[in-house]
């Protein structure tokens, strides 16, 4: 059954925007048989119930919430810690009790940049590789109610996770600004308000290339510059290492004249179904 069939089970209360079902099921396709859950936000338990009703009686399924009356769900024989994870010092409890043990952590917690930031700075030391991090609802980044807009948001820090996994790259220009981080992430899903970043540590010679083949004949031109005569003209008069120079300043200045007008563009409204 799918994550949002099950969920229809719970008999504890339980809010979930719809679309995060199937993104759930693609990352439950890939957890191990028994797995460890730990969520952060407890509310009524009736989150933690549809966890234990998807992935059986064998899986840990393990609650954070501030509400000391949440360790009510031991009784029903789910772990329970009554934790603040906007307190690093909590982190350090976690850490001490899980490390490297969790397959799946989902933060559904306050919400709050601070919050949703320490989920990933964090967990990644609770999570095992192959395993999951797991931000809901980051719409939060936009409500004045969370102190936002701010340069400091959640989503702000995920896009530079991600940006980061880009700086990785052996032949990118800029180190990575995070880059213990980095190299613990394998990938992300994204999503409306919700995001999914796989952990796994990877060795920066991973991002090596594969070659195929030995005709390269095609290939007589800087592919950056196609349509570009002018460009082109230079590269065959100039000695090589100056051309390349003289084309590397022109491309950055083009692509700031081109690329603002680019970057507000959007695409036409989609076709009515």
């Amino acid at each position: 059954m799918t994550y949002n069939e099950v969920m229809q089970h719970a008999t504890r209360a339980t809010t979930k925007y719809r679309h995060y079902g199937p993104l759930y099921d693609l990352v439950l396709a890939s957890l191990p048989p028994a797995p460890t859950v730990l969520e952060i936000g407890v509310a009524n338990g009736g989150s933690l119930q549809t966890w234990r009703n998807l992935l059986g009686v064998d899986a840990r399924i393990i609650g954070v919430d501030l509400n000391e009356r949440a360790v009510t769900m031991r009784d029903e024989g789910f772990e329970v810690y009554v934790l603040d994870t906007g307190a690093h010092g909590s982190w350090d409890v976690l850490r001490h009790d899980l490390a490297g043990s969790v397959d799946l952590l989902v933060d559904d917690g306050g919400h709050t940049n601070r919050q949703q930031v320490e989920a990933i700075v964090n967990g990644v030391d609770l999570v095992r590789d192959g395993g999951w991090i797991v931000i809901e609802d980051l719409h939060a980044s936009f409500m004045r109610e969370f102190g936002n807009p701010n340069p400091y948001s959640a989503v702000r820090f995920v896009n530079e996770v991600t940006s980061d996994l880009h700086r990785s790259h052996p032949r990118s220009s800029e180190e990575p600004k995070h880059p213990n981080l980095a190299r613990s992430i394998d990938y992300t899903i994204s999503s409306t308000s919700w995001v999914a970043l796989k952990v796994n540590r990877w060795d920066p010679s991973s991002r090596d290339e594969i070659t195929a083949g030995n005709d390269d004949t095609l290939m007589d031109y800087d592919h950056r510059w196609d349509s570009s005569s002018i460009a082109r003209r230079v590269g065959a008069i100039l000695p090589r290492s100056v051309a390349a120079r003289v084309r590397d300043i022109g491309l950055r200045g083009a692509q700031v004249a081109e690329m603002r007008s680019l970057f507000r563009r959007d695409s036409a409204p989609p076709s009515p179904s």
